[in-house]
């Protein structure tokens, strides 16, 4: 398979398991997927939109996240660590399969988000 037909199949499996939908108050736009050749690690590269007040409960990642908050702000909330406010600027990073959640403050919020996970899992599951 071609390199152009190779990154348009990753495309499109990447946006259909991260579907946008036009009511959701957390949008998260998928920029780039690498695989890493000859292991179970991929890196995706993702922009996530939020409104006003949006909240996304606890989650775990296969893998972990490193984000930029680019513009509002949020409240995280990491098991096992104090809260913490996040503002535009600000990053963070939450280590692999530990429980996480947000709350969204009163501003719309543009976050760039980093995920070092195992390709073949989903990039987020409910936390237990």
């Amino acid at each position: 398979m071609g390199s152009a037909r190779l990154f348009l199949a990753l495309s499109l499996t990447v946006l259909s398991a991260t579907a946008v939908r036009a009511d959701d108050p957390v949008k998260r736009i998928p920029l780039e997927r690498y695989e890493a050749p000859g292991t179970n690690l991929a890196t995706v590269l993702m922009r996530v939109e939020a409104a006003p007040g949006a909240q996304l409960p606890r989650h775990v990642h296969p893998g972990v996240e490193m984000t930029t908050c680019l513009s509002g702000e949020l409240d995280l909330q990491i098991d096992g660590q104090p809260a913490r406010h996040i503002a535009a600027g600000d990053h963070f990073q939450i280590p692999a399969g530990v429980p996480h959640s947000i709350k969204f403050g009163a501003e719309p919020s543009v976050l760039v988000a980093a995920f070092v996970v195992e390709k073949d899992k989903p990039l987020a599951t409910p936390a237990p």
